[in-house]
């Protein structure tokens, strides 16, 4: 059979001779062996993660890997799991009404302490020092970010508020601040004790488009530079769902807010 005479050519170790019972075992081996090896890796994931968009108050999410939407949709102990294996330093927190997984920080992350502008005595019990396991894993990637740039310190004036205290919206009600899932962080400090304050160093104006192409602070100095790029780091590694700045209203003039928001296949960056 001249179809068995090219394929004793073509296999290498063949001495010639060839049956069709011998050929069938061949392409049989070669399908096993086929089916048996791992398919090729997908290409790693390209492009951003969002693109900011002033004209709008929400942009979507580009990429399915983004960690925010990770994050955000964890559950109680998947969650708690990472937390161990990053070896953040945590304790279970009490059972705070409508949080899914309370957590206290025990020790700084990437060597940034996060904690609020209340006494060291009264972090260990305040209500306002408690986060949801999903926010702090956010917050271990924005601590490295901002480590990077001689960051020692994330202060904060609360992350847990209850309804009681606007902690949140209606439409969002067991989420935001009332579920520990946002933080509104006033500013940050260095190793030589210099303080960055959202309030009077971020030189922003309502109505910017923050993070968007071109748009930066009004008044550009080393402080404002700092908060913006930690802004727009953490943004462009989509970190957080919601991250609004005194760029965004009143409200906003002295800090941060930075949100995680379960379910939500899109960005707020103002």
């Amino acid at each position: 059979m001249w179809w068995c005479l090219v394929l004793a050519a073509l296999l290498a170790g063949s001495n010639g001779g060839c049956s069709p019972h011998t050929a069938r075992g061949e392409r049989e081996r070669v399908r096993v062996e086929q089916e048996a090896s791992p398919p090729p890796p997908p290409p790693p994931p390209a492009g951003p993660f969002f693109v900011a968009d002033p004209t709008t108050k929400v942009v979507p999410i580009l990429r399915a890997d983004a960690p925010n939407l990770r994050y955000a949709n964890l559950g109680s102990e998947a969650c708690l799991a990472e937390l161990a294996r990053r070896n953040v330093p945590f304790v279970d927190g009490e059972a705070t009404p409508g949080v899914l997984a309370p957590v206290r920080l025990r020790g700084a992350l990437h060597g940034v302490a996060i904690h609020s502008t209340r006494s060291t005595k009264s972090r260990e019990r305040s209500i306002y020092e408690v986060f949801d396991c999903r926010l702090v894993l956010a917050l271990d990637d924005f601590a490295e970010l901002v480590a990077a740039h001689g960051v020692t310190e994330i202060i904060h004036s609360g992350a847990y508020r209850p309804k009681s205290e606007l902690g949140c919206t209606q439409r969002y009600s067991g989420l935001q601040h009332c579920g520990a899932l946002a933080v509104d962080v006033q500013a940050f400090r260095y190793e030589d004790g210099t303080t960055l304050h959202v309030d009077r160093d971020f030189h922003g104006r309502i109505g910017l488009g923050t993070c968007a192409s071109d748009v930066g602070p009004l008044r550009r100095t080393h402080g404002a530079d700092e908060l913006w790029a930690f802004v727009c780091g953490a943004a462009e590694r989509a970190l957080f769902n919601v991250m609004l700045t005194p760029n965004w209203n009143a409200e906003h003039r002295n800090h941060f807010h930075l949100e995680l928001t379960p379910e939500a296949g899109w960005m707020m960056v103002h």
